[in-house]
């Protein structure tokens, strides 16, 4: 009976370590995207859980959509440069505090509407000279290299700036301007303006996303010497494509395929297959469930 007992606290355990929500993790890719850890850089990949001092980036026409531990969801848009610092879960408190450092690109933060209420969370998000510090909450910003742009969607926040008192933002559809030279204001975003935004840091159907749970494979080539796959590996890798080689038997000897997995449809591995062939011609791309 006493063994028993152990097993099914053991297994209990277990159990929940498994469905513990990780701090942060990638559920979604327009690539390219790369991730520097550790003085580090290999392309970013879905399903990877990311940690405090890890440092995002996406290339020209990608985005990348994350999801911290208490489901809240980070977009970032095209030439981003995102930083997580002070990343950490306190599970049992249902706590998450961190600071989302926007170096450059357009961002978002939003909250699901079950969580907005929750009070266990320090978020704060960093612009080069301005930091708003989010409570349950929908915004977006950029860097705009003339100035800095946070827009309040949703909730409340309250942004900071050095050399200005601290302005609380409780209005909805109001975005604060923050020149180089000059003081911050605030007004009203029209609604046109904000749609064109908001696209920036949304994934496009039909572009060639990767997502989480996608069962769709595109195989870029098949070669007969594991060097001419690797060769494809390692310069696809560096331009932020997270391919693998797989190893297959067949009638004339061992292949080596390149493959990129995570497409949730045929059309997404179709879409991004047709974009590396007009840079890269020798390649072969096809779509696969298998």
């Amino acid at each position: 009976m006493v063994l028993r007992s152990g097993l099914f606290v053991l297994l209990f355990l277990a159990a929940g370590l498994l469905q513990a929500a990780p701090d942060a993790v990638v559920e979604g890719m327009q690539l390219p995207a790369w991730i520097i850890r550790d003085g580090k850089r290999q392309p970013l990949a879905i399903g990877t859980e990311l940690k405090s001092s890890d440092e995002v980036s996406t290339g020209g026409n990608s985005r990348l959509l994350l999801r911290l531990g208490d489901g809240s969801v980070v977009k970032l848009g095209e030439n981003g440069k995102l930083q997580l610092s002070g990343l950490m879960q306190k599970r049992k408190a249902g706590f998450i505090s961190a600071t989302l450092k926007v170096l450059e690109g357009a961002f978002r933060f939003t909250t699901d509407a079950a969580l907005k209420n929750r009070r266990t969370r320090d978020i704060t998000v960093q612009f080069p000279t301005v930091t708003a510090g989010i409570r349950g909450t929908d915004i977006w910003g950029k860097n705009l290299g003339d100035k800095e742009v946070v827009v309040l969607i949703e909730g409340k926040i309250t942004v900071t700036r050095a050399g200005e008192q601290p302005l609380q933002m409780n209005d909805p559809l109001t975005y604060l301007q923050a020149p180089k030279a000059g003081t911050a204001s605030v007004a009203a975003v029209p609604m046109e303006q904000l749609k064109a935004w908001a696209a920036e840091t949304e994934i496009t159907d039909g572009a060639g996303a990767l997502r989480k749970g996608g069962l769709w494979k595109l195989y870029l080539g098949s070669y007969r010497h594991q060097l001419e796959a690797l060769s494809l590996y390692d310069g696809l890798r560096r331009e932020g494509y997270p391919v693998r080689i797989q190893p297959q038997e067949s009638e004339g000897g061992q292949l080596y395929r390149v493959r990129l997995a995570g497409f949730s449809t045929e059309r997404e591995a179709n879409a991004l297959g047709a974009r590396l062939k007009e840079s890269n011609p020798r390649l072969e791309p096809i779509a696969s469930l298998q």
